[in-house]
């Protein structure tokens, strides 16, 4: 199986697939406002036809690409290409001004090429072990499982416990709309013939995370900025290899912090990386000069961000609960080829789970030779053209991927409608990432509530649902997960009074 397995990874078509990808998850994650989850979902068209390896393998080299790219607007123009890439900012650009750009963009290159090698390989170690236990799961522990995902990516939305579970709850709605997957019947389609069909799930990622994001880009005139020139800086790479043999220990800590955070539901990469800079400069003999140019802080951010990858597709992969929006994203396409997460993924005879979690390693080690000759070059092009011209291409190609799917223009209304509806929602902060959560796991949700249901009126109890031992676990967890920001709240502004108070003593 495992040769059969690496065979599958390693064919030429497949490796040429996965440099594609990494290469355009890496210019999408350079563009300011532009995120990996849009790059993922703008591919999601294309790899719909494909096979489900090669779609996969595809996404995931996107979604590595995509998690590198964001360093490079941050290093050049102090504009993290995500949130994740923040951290990022407070060393890199010190050192693009001190005319060290090249020797940040190394830096942030070998951080994720090592964070991403490591966390691909815990979810290697790991998947087994965890789809494993997932046989003891029955449609009760999915369905508090799933409940598990929504409520604490939704409770971390921001910071926001009550938009973020109007979002995700928003999202369940909408997924709701069609026929009934048990009785047949027609629900949330006000008469209209083709909601019958319901919402297809790629028109509506395509909606949410590419229109919507689209035309909040366009708000903001920062992100035209035009990148400095990067000078040859020939002693750059050793440097850079120099400080990574030296301080081996940022490396290993940042890719454990970025694993363990990546398995979080909710987590995600702002969190990892803002960890591990601040574990990096808390530990370090020199800690006041981080912030002026220290290629350890981009270590520590850009090594975080990339471990985050393979640690989110852990539970992803094992149990069907995504690490972050990237992952659900990613399980929205592995529901679309007919797969399901667990034990199932190993069981089925294909080793796609298994060829697939090669892939990413491969994409994670090619990374390298591609960022050094190609990557870093198109980028600093790239993040020359004004978003004025980036911005209509990226609706073009999105409406064309909208129509192929649904071979119809109600896939490109679909888009349009929860595109215009995703920038509104933002206005009044509610982000996407809750609503696509709820578009992605509601179905799940229902499909797991609906046999419980069944199960508790055969066996005459409805306690079922919850008094199973897993089922107890994950239901306290659910409760943790949507006190947590309550009771972090009420900390904070306990904190505010008491230095107001002590502001107001006379001294």
């Amino acid at each position: 199986m495992l040769i059969d397995s690496i065979i599958m990874a390693v064919h030429p078509s497949v490796l040429l697939l996965i440099a594609l990808g990494t290469v355009f998850g890496a210019i999408i994650g350079a563009l300011p406002g532009f995120s990996s989850v849009m790059a993922i979902s703008l591919l999601l068209p294309v790899v719909y036809p494909m096979d489900p390896l090669l779609g996969l393998l595809v996404l995931g080299s996107i979604y590595m690409g995509a998690m590198y790219g964001d360093a490079n607007a941050a290093i050049l123009l102090n504009i993290p290409g995500t949130a994740s890439a923040l951290p990022t900012t407070f060393d890199g650009f010190p050192m693009a001004q001190q005319g060290r750009a090249r020797e940040a963009m190394l830096a942030a290159l070998a951080g994720s090429v090592f964070g991403g090698a490591v966390g691909v390989l815990v979810l290697m170690m790991t998947f087994g072990v965890l789809a494993e236990f997932s046989l003891r799961f029955g449609p009760q522990e999915y369905f508090w499982l799933t409940v598990l995902g929504l409520t604490t990516i939704a409770a971390l939305s921001e910071g926001n416990l009550v938009k973020g579970l109007a979002g995700g709850g928003l999202g369940i709605a909408i997924s709701m709309i069609g026929l009934d997957p048990y009785w047949g019947m027609p629900r949330f389609t006000f008469d209209a013939p083709p909601l019958v069909a319901g919402i297809h799930l790629i028109p509506a990622l395509l909606g949410l995370f590419c229109v919507a994001q689209v035309l909040s880009s366009l708000e903001s005139p920062a992100g035209d900025r035009r990148p400095p020139e990067v000078g040859r800086q020939k002693d750059a790479l050793r440097k850079v290899l120099g400080t990574m043999v030296r301080r081996w220990d940022v490396m290993v800590r940042s890719s454990a912090i970025g694993v363990l955070i990546g398995m979080l539901p909710g987590a995600g990469g702002p969190i990892a990386s803002t960890i591990s800079y601040n574990e990096t400069r808390r530990w370090d003999r020199d800690s006041r000069t981080f912030g002026t140019g220290r290629v350890e802080g981009v270590f520590a951010s850009e090594t975080a961000n990339n471990a985050m990858v393979g640690g989110s597709l852990i539970p992803m992969l094992a149990l069907g609960i995504p690490g972050n929006v990237n992952a659900a994203v990613i399980l929205g396409a592995l529901l679309s080829f007919g797969m399901r997460p667990g034990m199932s993924l190993i069981s089925d005879g294909t080793g796609i789970a298994t060829a697939f979690m090669i892939g990413l390693l491969i994409s994670s080690l090619l990374l390298a030779p591609l960022a050094y000759f190609i990557i870093i070059r198109l980028s600093i092009l790239v993040l020359r053209v004004p978003r004025t011209y980036l911005a209509p291409t990226i609706l073009i190609f999105a409406s064309v991927g909208a129509y192929s799917v649904t071979n119809s223009s109600y896939g490109v209304a679909i888009m349009a409608a929860l595109g215009i509806g995703g920038y509104a929602l933002r206005r009044i902060g509610i982000h996407a990432a809750p609503v696509g959560l709820g578009l992605i796991l509601g179905p799940i949700a229902e499909r797991e509530f609906t046999s419980s249901l069944l199960i508790a009126q055969a066996q005459g109890s409805y306690w079922t649902l919850v008094m199973r031992p897993i089922s107890l676990v994950l239901v306290a967890l659910c409760l943790l997960s949507i006190m947590t920001p309550l009771l972090l709240s009420m900390r904070d502004r306990m904190r505010k009074r008491r230095l107001a108070s002590d502001s107001e003593k006379p001294q």
